[in-house]
């Protein structure tokens, strides 16, 4: 379950994680310019591993907890998140010489919808019409926050290579929000974080090893800021980043990436004294008004009522409902959920559908209590939402609509 504090804690700490990444790729990150993309990556994530270590300690025996099916989703975010991510990003930036990196933070936007179409497939998440709405929104605020003259982008100046790199890496950081996700399921964030930083010096070990031999003559300027990146956008910042998605929806953590935009801005008029546009401004309050309105619709939602008589059309289906008074779900987004319900002091897991019911024609608030059959007509009950599982939906036949509440359940449960 969801509450609003662990939401607001959540997205501030993800929110705080994308600051420090802006302050990376704005202030600390050009500074290292003189080291080959690979060994950059390596080397940050080697002195990350040292800080992260105790972790490993510390949660030593959740190792051997951790599935083959869980270490390969932690390999995935080390490989994608990690290495790869971090390389194509940091490539990308390489090219453009740091004069105008608007276009590969532009490109970075598409890192949502990566993540978006991910966490549907693998985690199962869904999300009621209004929030791609706003996803969109948020997207479009991006857009004219990263370009000073929306409307007269000139990619000319800039490489195929640009563009491949960071779409790559958008791809990448969005698959690895949404394994990450996964992997948080059984594993403390601190511990992930280790094995992501840990995974990815092996990993990035083969293509770095080649420059091992200019180490010597690295600058102590070059070593210094790596230091700092450890200490603010690298491991840190992930640490901040995965307590977070252990908390929310992988959706609305990739949303709240997209403060890295305003952030970016701000940092490069406080570092840079680059001022600020008109359409850059309507951007920034079009993404955060938009990355808002999507973390109200993630909020947990309570509802108290007393069970009403039905017309026993559940039995028909096959699935016994309780149902409710519709105004109870005025400020409900129509669709399926699964929920929590408390009834006499007891606490059962259930469905909860509010839409238009396809044996009445008629709009309903009905509550499926799983492994109760009693009567509870007169009885009050809360129920709390927790996932919201799909939109509304109109069956022709009472055997479709039987064969639907079957792969809910089965989804909902088994799943």
């Amino acid at each position: 379950m969801l509450s609003k504090n662990k939401i607001l804690a959540g997205a501030t700490a993800v929110v705080i994680a994308a600051l420090l990444w802006s302050l990376d790729g704005i202030f600390l990150r050009p500074r290292l310019a003189s080291v080959p993309a690979s060994l950059v990556v390596f080397l940050e994530h080697g002195l990350g591993l040292i800080i992260l270590l105790p972790f490993l300690f510390i949660y030593r025996l959740e190792l051997k907890k951790i599935t083959k099916k869980q270490w390969a989703t932690v390999f995935w975010v080390a490989l994608f998140g990690g290495a790869l991510g971090t390389t194509f990003f940091t490539k990308a930036l390489f090219l453009t010489g740091f004069v105008d990196v608007s276009v590969v933070v532009l490109l970075q936007k598409f890192q949502p919808i990566f993540a978006i179409i991910l966490s549907a497939i693998i985690l199962r998440e869904r999300f009621p019409a209004r929030f791609y709405i706003y996803a969109l929104l948020a997207l479009i605020g991006g857009y004219f926050v990263t370009f000073k003259d929306p409307l007269s982008v000139n990619l000319g100046n800039t490489t195929l290579m640009i563009a491949l790199f960071s779409l790559l890496a958008a791809f990448a950081w969005g698959s690895s929000t949404t394994f990450g996700k996964y992997s948080l399921k059984n594993i403390n964030y601190g511990l992930l974080t280790a094995l992501r930083f840990g995974f990815t010096v092996i990993i990035m070990l083969i293509p770095a090893i080649k420059y091992f031999g200019t180490l010597p003559s690295i600058e102590a300027n070059v070593w210094k800021t790596l230091v700092i990146i450890v200490f603010t956008s690298g491991a840190v910042a992930m640490y901040l980043y995965y307590y977070g998605l252990k908390k929310i929806p992988a959706s609305l953590a990739t949303l709240c990436e997209l403060a890295w935009p305003v952030s970016a801005i701000i940092f490069d008029y406080l570092f840079n004294h680059n001022i600020l546009s008109l359409t850059q401004i309507l951007g920034a309050i079009l993404l955060i008004i938009s990355v808002a309105l999507a973390a109200r619709l993630n909020k947990t939602k309570v509802i108290s009522g007393i069970v009403l008589p039905g017309n026993n059309n559940g039995e028909k289906t096959g699935a016994r409902t309780a149902n409710l008074d519709i105004s109870l779900a005025k400020d409900l987004d129509k669709g399926l959920y699964s929920c929590k319900v408390d009834l006499d002091g007891t606490s059962y897991r259930g469905l909860m559908y509010y839409g238009i019911n396809s044996l009445t024609n008629k709009d309903c608030l009905e509550i499926h209590i799983l492994d109760f059959n009693g009567d509870i007509y007169g009885k009050n009950i809360t129920v709390t939402t927790e996932r919201y599982l799909r939109f509304p939906k109109k069956f022709k036949t009472v055997e479709a609509l039987s064969t639907q509440i079957k792969k809910d359940l089965a989804q909902s449960f088994n799943g």
